[in-house]
């Protein structure tokens, strides 16, 4: 009895793990396709900012530096974009494939959050740009894959570049003086970790629901 009782189990996860698999992939296409989309909404909002609103009283120097900062990361953003998509076209998606995705996702969004506007212009960079909240869209993307591990992985990456940037913002560390105050930090922070880890009981449900849904579709004969 033992043995069948492992035999059913053994069977049941692996269907499960068939199951989860092909999530996977469906969900990689469809981040990767609104990861395209949002590179390119908002490299149209700085195309507007650049040509047609410019801050006031910023060097144009500064901000055409600024710009071609932007450009050249959402041209690297765009590219990574298109291998995921090669490698979705040509069925070869590794387990690894979808941590490495939004290993760049959160790598290029600290970069474009930590680029400096230029000494004279008042907007803001860094920890309190508004570029931050893009944190919370990788880690709902990281969710489409119907992974927990890749939600931690998305929630721990994002914590580490939030703290990134603070970092950067700190001439001196572990100091009185904060350029992010102290409440701020632990607010986002706790923000963030508690996105993930509504994120991931959300995954759990799903496959509590697909168990259920399924136990009783065979009691019905269905």
């Amino acid at each position: 009895m033992a043995t069948a009782a492992q035999g059913i189990k053994s069977a049941e996860e692996r269907q499960w793990y068939i199951v989860e698999r092909w999530q996977e992939y469906e969900g990689e296409g469809r981040t990767n396709l609104l990861r395209i989309l949002a590179i390119g909404v908002f490299y149209l909002v700085e195309l507007a900012q650049y040509h047609w609103f410019p801050p006031a009283l910023v060097d144009a120097a500064e901000l055409a530096t600024y710009h071609q900062k932007v450009t050249a990361l959402a041209v690297a953003w765009t590219m990574v974009s298109l291998a995921v998509l090669l490698c979705l076209r040509m069925r070869v998606f590794p387990a690894i494939l979808k941590y490495a995705s939004t290993g760049c996702d959160l790598l290029l969004l600290t970069a474009l959050a930590s680029v400096d506007h230029g000494a004279k212009s008042p907007a803001p960079d860094g920890p309190a740009s508004p570029l931050v909240l893009a944190y919370f869209l990788i880690l709902a993307l990281a969710s489409l894959r119907v992974s927990i591990g890749l939600v931690w992985f998305a929630t721990l990456g994002s914590m580490a570049g939030y703290l990134a940037l603070v970092g950067l913002a700190d001439k001196t560390w572990f100091d009185q003086d904060h350029a992010v105050p102290t409440v701020t930090q632990l607010i986002t922070i706790l923000s963030l970790a508690l996105t993930g880890v509504v994120l991931g009981q959300v995954i759990r449900r799903v496959k509590g629901l697909a168990g259920e849904y399924a136990a009783r579709m065979a009691k019905t004969g269905a």
